[in-house]
């Protein structure tokens, strides 16, 4: 059986990089009828916080990502940790190390002047010195030949083990250090298959050889190539990189985020939108590419946009009151009105804050409204065409119809000053759908109010 895992580190919040790897970890698990497992690396005691442990949490749940069994918190598996180091010491697949931080300064100014990678050099690896408090154990790297795997992504990595150092694996403190707690924590959460970024693939290299001294099993890796933001440098927060609850707050759908995560980089056949209950079902590494994928705001308004639209009237209706405190339900025509906004928004909150006009009169005079005392007589009689009518949409087009032949009128000249008098912008819906979304009371009196200021 397939199992996976995410494993933040809970020392900020969860971002768009984090969030599309939790995601195709899960959907690989689910795909392959497994276990998706969530573990917190919260062993960094200084910057590691509860408040991002539970919006990390949140932002899952939200995307409906569900972990099969409760979090496993890596600060609580501490002393396991250390007694497997120890034990590797003992065996002589460690070594103790007493170097001083002043001693490892000149090892690194000595190797850049020669232009050297700054790495341990390997002072203590042979010295037999025995470990007491104090002191750091370093893990033997093997020194020849290369260390490698077939990466379900990105296919053979190959590198020389003259490239690594030996690194710490438990610190002078007695805590262990990130690269040899998450290869003991995948062995005791029986992980099958890593999921997560291209930028651990030396962190992978390492794990590896931690598995290869405890003989155990190697799991099988997949590194998802980086998200680029919209300039093609590293995602910032500017381009993307922001919080995922942001999202939610900004109006945007989970729904909607899902299925544009899980397109970064993915793609199956010409399809391009998805459920997550489909994807559960058809999700595989092997259409991953291997190239990195770029973040575009303008696809994800799209997608969201898609998203809203699938909603009906009394779904959008429940979203806006829940999230924004703006009840469409309390006017006479709110899921026409509601339905009308969803056409051109792209978040919930767009239309939160386009639907103002529905709830109060903009009180636009004349000459705001772009009207000039010699049209007056004109909107006059527009307003008592109208008074005249039941208000169904299709006769007031008839009578917008009618009024411009009478008056030899283009639409924008009526049109544009009467968007201004009933919305008080200048960019809103059709005018016979204003009209009659807004009811026949409504409209005459902000005509009213313009034609008598």
């Amino acid at each position: 059986m397939e199992v996976t895992r995410f494993a933040p580190s809970p020392t900020g919040h969860l971002h768009l990089g984090g969030a599309r790897t939790a995601l195709f970890s899960y959907l690989f698990a689910k795909a392959n009828k497994g276990k998706f497992l969530l573990r917190f690396e919260d062993t960094d005691r200084e910057r590691s916080k509860k408040e991002f442990i539970d919006s990390i949490i949140d932002s899952l749940k939200w995307m409906k990502i569900t972990p099969d069994e409760e979090p496993i918190y890596q600060s609580k598996k501490i002393s396991n940790h250390k007694e497997i180091a120890l034990k590797l010491y003992d065996q002589g697949f460690a070594y103790a190390c007493d170097c001083s931080e002043e001693q490892l300064s000149e090892m690194r100014k000595d190797q850049i002047s020669k232009k050297q990678k700054p790495m341990y050099n390997g002072l203590n690896r042979d010295k037999n010195i025995k470990f007491s408090e104090g002191m750091v154990l370093r893990f033997k790297f093997p020194l020849h030949n290369s260390s490698a795997f077939d990466d379900l992504i990105l296919g053979k990595i190959n590198v020389e083990n003259k490239e690594f150092d030996d690194f710490i694996i438990l610190r002078s403190d007695g805590t262990p250090t990130y690269n040899f707690s998450a290869a003991i924590d995948d062995i005791d959460m029986k992980i099958t298959t890593v999921i997560r970024g291209d930028d651990h693939i030396t962190n992978t290299l390492k794990q590896i050889n931690v598995f290869k001294v405890l003989d155990k099993k190697i799991p099988n890796y997949a590194h998802l190539p980086m998200v680029l933001g919209e300039s093609g440098k590293r995602l910032s927060k500017r381009d993307g990189a922001e919080d995922i609850l942001e999202y939610r707050h900004k109006g945007y759908l989970n729904d909607a985020l899902i299925n544009y995560l899980v397109r970064l980089g993915w793609s199956y056949g010409e399809e391009e939108i998805f459920s997550l209950e489909k994807l559960e079902g058809i999700f595989d590494l092997s259409h991953v590419n291997s190239s990195p994928s770029k973040y575009s705001q303008d696809l994800l308004n799209w997608y969201n946009n898609k998203y809203l639209n699938f909603l009906t009237s009394d779904e959008l209706i429940f979203k806006l009151r829940e999230d924004f405190k703006v009840d469409f339900g309390e006017l006479e025509r709110g899921d026409l009105a509601i339905s009308l906004l969803a056409k051109g928004a792209n978040t919930l909150k767009e239309i939160s804050e386009e639907s103002k006009y529905f709830f109060q009169d903009p009180l636009m005079n004349l000459e705001s409204a772009g009207i000039g005392k010699d049209k007056k007589e004109i909107f006059i009689d527009f307003k008592n065409q109208l008074s005249k009518i039941d208000f169904q949409q299709e006769e007031i087009e008839t009578v917008i119809g009618s009024f411009l032949k009478l008056h030899n009128l283009k639409f924008p000249e009526l049109g544009r000053p009467l968007r201004m008098i009933l919305t008080g912008k200048q960019n809103a819906p059709s005018i016979s759908e204003l009209l009659f979304i807004l009811g026949k009371d409504i409209s005459l009196k902000r005509i009213e109010y313009s034609l008598n200021d």
